[in-house]
């Protein structure tokens, strides 16, 4: 009984998942190219916010660099490096923390549990990464992710942000935060059940 409660510890221990910081960064992708507020946002840090602030370039810098990571790798069959994984952690315990103050801005105005759901799982999501850092213990997978789950996962995330984008109108924050929880909770949750229980779904194409 105890190597059972240890072995399912294990399985349920938190980590992000390859596919998981792709979609991610796809999420983040929607955004600069279609809210010209994001984008412009985004690309301030490169200017400093007008005072060309090294502080605020590298940044920048550490966020393109996280971001560029996360998508590519999903198509790179080797593990990473602990400067990669780095990255790639800053990446979203950046764009969860800035998300969740945006979303918490929009929530003090709104009684809506679904967007205090969004909040929480954002702040969750990072304060994890961010004591994973500070442990120095990056969990995210190296385990490469097959042709069927990046199509899959990344057509269903594509219609979710189309969704929320064009049929309910959200803001970017919200947009963003969605995408988050769906590439961290939904995605995460399937691909858990189908390796617990060996059900082999995603793993032909391998």
């Amino acid at each position: 009984m105890d190597e059972y409660w240890k072995a399912l510890s294990q399985e349920m221990k938190p980590r992000f998942q390859e596919i998981s910081m792709y979609l991610i960064g796809l999420s983040f992708c929607w955004l600069i190219l279609f809210h010209p507020e994001f984008r412009e946002g985004f690309f301030m840090f490169f200017s400093g916010f007008g005072s060309m602030s090294p502080f605020f370039v590298a940044l920048g810098l550490i966020e393109t660099g996280g971001l560029a990571l996360c998508i590519a790798h999903v198509f790179i069959n080797r593990e990473k490096s602990v400067i990669e994984k780095g990255l790639m952690g800053w990446f979203v315990f950046g764009v969860s923390g800035v998300t969740s103050f945006f979303v918490g801005a929009e929530t003090l105005n709104s009684r809506s549990s679904f967007m205090m759901i969004l909040v929480t799982w954002n702040i969750l999501t990072s304060v994890l990464m961010l004591l994973q850092m500070g442990m120095q213990k990056y969990d995210i997978s190296d385990e490469n992710a097959s042709s069927v789950e990046i199509i899959s996962t990344t057509a269903i995330l594509v219609a979710v942000l189309f969704l929320a984008d064009q049929y309910f109108h959200l803001s970017w924050a919200m947009i963003l935060s969605v995408g988050i929880f769906y590439s961290t909770s939904i995605v995460i949750t399937a691909i858990w059940l189908v390796n617990y229980f060996d059900l082999h779904l995603f793993n032909f194409t391998k």
